[in-house]
């Protein structure tokens, strides 16, 4: 289940690579000071029996590193000293919606990263990625020029296509790319909610959603999310006493319990839509990765009164940053001029490796390798962790997520030291919180969730109960 990292033999050095090293360690060896004249490129070049070609190569390497400046007409000089106080470096982790806490970790130490948001590397459309590069570095018709701020429409075409197999019925121009699901978010929040609207959000949430609303400054109000999906006898109670404006949903497998909105509820929250006036946003990111279609608000109501947001970091890669939001065309054309305005367009050349991936034959097995292996992982998990005292709040099919409860008493801090401490990483509950508060349940993803490390750590807690 888990991954290991396999060290790759490191390429040999190019000739120019050789000589920068060379000629760095002469200027460091010899103690050049700054400002100190360097050799021509036809004195490196005679010098070392390369052609001039290179012997430049060499020097734009050294320029690039800090070591050597260019003058014009000059020729090239040691660069000036770095500063004597320098400022400490930051740790560095990768993002997702606890990057956060990650500050409070050791990196080196961490080998068991039990509540991350993504899959493995090993689990990835890595070779599709690939392919898709390779054809992209050999089209004539390569673009780096700004795209089409509603995004490229051959990709939106795929994304119709990819929805109305799912039941969503939307053309292209209902159709808006997206730097990932998160700017999609922005945008609507951005362009939609005002400060001091009502906003119904599921408790526990999406961390980085939270945070867009409270910077907002919206009034939030919160709704438990049940094995079915939004707990609908709360939002009644609610919509009694409250004129909310929005409700933020994640239907299909959702972040971080894992659990799936059942058709019924889905149709009665769409009732209780149009009976309240109020519009549903509905992040269905990990749609693709259900073994059967769950219920989809946006298709039940064709985008009228749901707008839909999703992307392919779940499914493809995270890096690349394509997403989108599916809604009527007169918004959609509101969320292109407010996204030209942040970002004037996304990156088209990512869009083009996406629009690869997804046309040509190898994703549709892709996508069902990914439910097999996430549903063998949620089965051999759930056994894994009850088999320690683990307590699961939800029992998915499939999926990334799971929001269990460790068998312990100690505070939520002293749990999650001490598991950095023997090197996992956990996902603390109360950052999916909308209020914040402390619960003892933690988000497991499940696809790293087999490691010895974190087994190890479960056992020792049961050990010391």
């Amino acid at each position: 289940m888990t991954v290991q990292s396999r060290s790759k033999p490191r390429a040999r050095p190019s000739v120019q690579e050789r000589l920068a090293a060379e000629l760095r360690e002469d200027i460091a060896s010899r103690g050049l000071p700054p400002g100190s004249a360097l050799p021509s490129v036809r004195a490196l070049a005679r010098s070392r029996a390369v052609s001039a070609f290179t012997a430049a190569a060499v020097f734009d390497l050294l320029v690039a590193a800090g070591i050597a400046e260019a003058r014009r007409g000059s020729g090239y000089f040691v660069a000036g000293a770095p500063p004597a106080r320098r400022v400490a470096r930051l740790r560095e982790f990768r993002a997702d919606s606890v990057w956060e806490r990650r500050h409070e970790a050791e990196p080196g130490l961490i080998r068991a990263d039990a509540g991350c948001g993504w899959l493995p590397a090993a689990w990835l459309h890595t070779e599709a990625v690939r392919a898709a590069l390779r054809a992209q570095a050999r089209s004539s018709l390569l673009s780096l020029s700004y795209g089409n701020p509603y995004g490229l429409l051959a990709l939106r075409t795929q994304f119709a296509t990819l929805l109305r197999a799912r039941g969503v019925q939307v053309q292209e121009e209902q159709l808006l790319t997206t730097q990932g699901a998160t700017q999609g978010l922005h945008l609507v929040i951005q362009e939609l909610v005002h400060s001091g609207d009502r906003v119904i959000v599921e408790d526990p949430s999406y961390p980085p959603l939270l945070g867009l609303l409270r910077a907002r400054g919206v009034k939030l109000e919160a709704i438990a999310r049940t094995s079915e999906g939004p707990d609908l006898s709360h939002l009644r109670k609610l919509l009694r006493r409250q004129h909310p404006r929005f409700l933020f949903t994640n239907s299909a497998l959702h972040n971080p319990t894992g659990t799936s909105t059942s058709l019924p509820v889905a149709h009665q929250l769409l009732e209780l839509a149009e009976r309240h006036d109020f519009t549903i946003i509905e992040d269905d990111l990990f749609a693709e990765l259900a073994p059967r279609p769950e219920a989809s608000l946006a298709a039940l109501d064709q985008c009228r009164r749901v707008i839909l947001i999703s992307s392919i970091s779940k499914t493809i890669a995270p890096d690349l940053r394509v997403g989108y939001v599916a809604a009527n065309t007169a918004l959609i054309a509101r969320l292109a001029r407010a996204k030209t305005a942040l970002t004037l367009a996304s990156s088209e050349l990512a869009e083009e490796i996406v629009l690869h991936v997804l046309t040509r034959g190898h994703y549709r097995r892709h996508l069902e390798s990914l439910r097999r292996r996430l549903g063998a992982a949620q089965q051999q998990v759930q056994q894994l962790f009850e088999a320690r005292g683990v307590s699961l709040a939800h029992r998915p099919a499939s999926g990334m997520f799971l929001w269990a409860r460790l068998p312990s008493s100690d505070s939520v801090s002293k749990l999650w030291r001490a598991a950095s401490a023997q090197g996992v990483l956990l996902a603390p509950g109360e950052l999916f919180r909308p209020d914040g508060r402390a619960t003892p349940y933690w988000r497991f993803n499940v696809a790293h969730c087999a490691a010895p490390e974190l087994l190890d750590f479960i056992d020792g807690l049961r050990r010391s109960a």
